[in-house]
């Protein structure tokens, strides 16, 4: 059960009435709108990389949980997907001519609000990188004369920030809502005193009110299945992306995600997981988890899942029963592992079952193959962990198998760099995603950058997350400082306890992509492979990035591989890519790539 309550000395109970009597002045709660803002804001927003449907679009899924634990308090909840439905109006014009950004989800939460008429308004933000349309959506919501609330994973990360660059952000729930909202409602029900709120801050005219302690949900309080009928599931795959792996499916697929369980076991530095959701890992039961399954195949007609868990093979047996009764009911959808496992957790055992239950992929949380880097940065993992949990996904060939690579910590040196490239070779996996580090607020590396000076503790507006279809590739390629040609011979020479700079960390970024991802694929042969990769790389050129030399050059090598010949569409396009970009034409011809040996049959 969760903790007990404690108000911060300090702040009465008649504090806290008080300003709820100014707030909710009847002292109800009937309606509750609950906003998913846009993923980013009108300056980043892309109507190109939108309009193909490259936009990461999750369906709103904590919100979705906060919904069905508030229908359970006798509330009547709605959710506005402003992120799905400017997607939805980007693939849907015919160009940038008849789209806005900033009408569309401004007439689209205008219209929410007054068709519903809320008590109160709920605005989740779960990036960094959020964080400016969130505050214009916060801003445009209290013109309604509602109070706003706010909460998820970045305003639990850095609440004070946010609290001061949003004034019109009356209250702030933190860490996970289930059960503090619900009590929050209670207490402005009169229901319950307001000694007992807990994790929520309000905003008194700009002085804060903290309630302090925690309502952590039990194991038994956190099976909840998400309001679907709320979340409109099965139309998010429609107008975006979910996941890593969702070009493994066929374009019609509808997916969804599931969150099995809260936590992590890991303690690394670089993560956020712990200050949202607490040490440890809680399980969500069985039976509850492979009933979401059931309602999302049956009720919702979805073909694969993404699994939102942070630890997903925590518990062996556990996990191992979860994807037996999968089997046994009968479920014929599949899913992946987007979110990463940790290595030790992938053995034989583990896996068989895992795949038996339809896993088709999952990516390893590595991050670096130095022994000292992984130790520095608290990752549960070693050369020899992550060897060994290779050596098991190989033997599931069906299973397409990758790793996270983070470059750019902390001191981090060219030899240490070649041991993560090392390592990864001999793992011999499908693909590695290779990031440069972006130090989250609130993180220990984070603070620990700070206080070494490579982080100004004023600028933390300026930390955003290179995520999803805001990562550009292209602009780290804008970036690259040295000729493809000078830098190949440049990394080979560098001085193996050199610790790059910003502007070499972004050439190292790119030849490592290329090393380790598409060079690999010369000795691809094996015809499932070969498919898996074809439609990877199908993915990239198609909706990822149009313009991607290296993607144009080995689809056309996946498909000579697999059919004697690359299809003339694919040839084509390289060609007229060679001819129109000097920026790609260099870097073929940089690391030996002729699109002319590609037509020999």
């Amino acid at each position: 059960m969760a903790e007990a309550n404690r108000i911060l000395e300090g702040t009465s109970p008649e504090r806290f009435d008080a300003f709820l009597d100014v707030h909710f002045p009847t002292r109800k709660i009937d309606r509750v709108l609950l906003v998913n803002p846009p993923d980013a804001d009108s300056e980043v927003f892309r109507f190109e990389t939108a309009h193909r449907g490259r936009n990461t679009n999750f369906a709103p899924y904590g919100l979705g949980v906060i919904a069905e634990n508030l229908r359970q308090a006798n509330i009547d909840v709605r959710i506005c997907n402003l992120n799905n439905l400017v997607l939805r109006a980007a693939c849907e014009a015919e160009s940038a001519d008849d789209f806005d950004f900033n009408s569309v989800w401004q007439h689209q939460l205008d219209s929410a609000i007054a068709d519903f008429k809320p008590d109160m308004i709920g605005v989740s933000c779960m990036f960094t990188m959020t964080h400016n349309v969130f505050g214009q959506v916060c801003e445009r919501a209290a013109g309604h004369d509602i109070p706003v609330a706010i909460g998820g994973v970045h305003v639990s990360n850095d609440v004070e920030r946010v609290m001061g660059d949003i004034p019109s952000a009356d209250i702030a729930f933190m860490r996970e809502g289930d059960l503090a909202i619900r009590r929050f409602v209670n207490v402005v029900r009169k229901d319950l005193g307001a000694e007992n709120l807990a994790q929520v801050i309000f905003n008194d005219g700009g002085e804060k009110l903290y309630a302090d302690g925690a309502v952590v949900p039990s194991a038994e309080e956190m099976d909840v299945i998400p309001a679907l009928d709320l979340m409109n599931v099965s139309e998010s795959a429609r107008y975006g992306t979910i996941g890593s792996f969702y070009f493994l499916k066929d374009r019609d697929t509808r997916l969804a995600t599931v969150l099995t369980n809260r936590g992590c076991r890991a303690q690394c530095t670089f993560c956020s997981v712990r200050n949202f959701n607490g040490v440890g890992v809680r399980h969500r039961s069985i039976s509850s988890v492979v009933d979401e399954f059931e309602r999302l195949q049956n009720d919702h007609g979805i073909g694969h899942v993404m699994l939102l868990d942070d630890d997903a093979f925590k518990d062996h047996r556990r996990a191992i029963s979860l994807y037996n009764e999968m089997v046994r009911r009968g479920l014929t959808l599949t899913w992946d592992a987007s979110n990463g496992v940790i290595a030790s957790s992938c053995t034989e055992e583990v896996i068989s079952a895992a795949v038996e239950s339809g896993c088709i992929a999952l990516h390893i949380g590595m991050e670096s193959g130095n022994r000292q880097i992984l130790k520095e940065v608290k990752k549960p993992g070693t050369p020899e962990t992550f060897l060994r949990a290779a050596e098991v996904l190989r033997k599931f060939p069906d299973l397409y198998s990758s790793a996270y690579i983070i470059i750019g910590f902390p001191n981090e040196n060219i030899s240490m760099i070649r041991d993560t490239m090392s390592v990864s070779a001999e793992m011999d996996l499908d693909w590695y995603r290779i990031s440069i580090l972006q130090p989250l607020p609130n993180t220990p590396i984070y603070e620990s950058m700070n206080e070494q000076g490579l982080i100004s503790n004023t600028n933390k507006s300026e930390v955003r997350m290179a995520l999803g279809s805001y990562g550009k590739v292209n602009e780290k390629q804008n970036k690259l400082q040295t000729s493809p040609e000078e830098f190949r011979e440049m990394f080979d020479s560098l001085a193996a306890d050199e610790i790059p700079d910003g502007e070499q960390i972004t050439d190292i970024w790119f030849y490592m992509n290329y090393k380790m991802n598409f060079h690999r694929l010369f000795n691809e042969k094996r015809p499932l492979k070969l498919e898996q990769q074809r439609k990877m790389l199908t993915n990239l050129v198609d909706i990822v990035s149009p313009e991607h030399g290296f993607g144009l050059y080995f689809l056309a090598l996946m498909e000579k591989n697999a059919a004697g010949q690359a299809s003339p569409a694919t040839l084509e396009r390289l060609h007229n890519q060679v001819a129109a970009s000097p920026y790609w034409s260099q870097r073929l011809a940089a690391y030996g790539l002729d699109p002319e040996s590609l037509a020999a049959a």
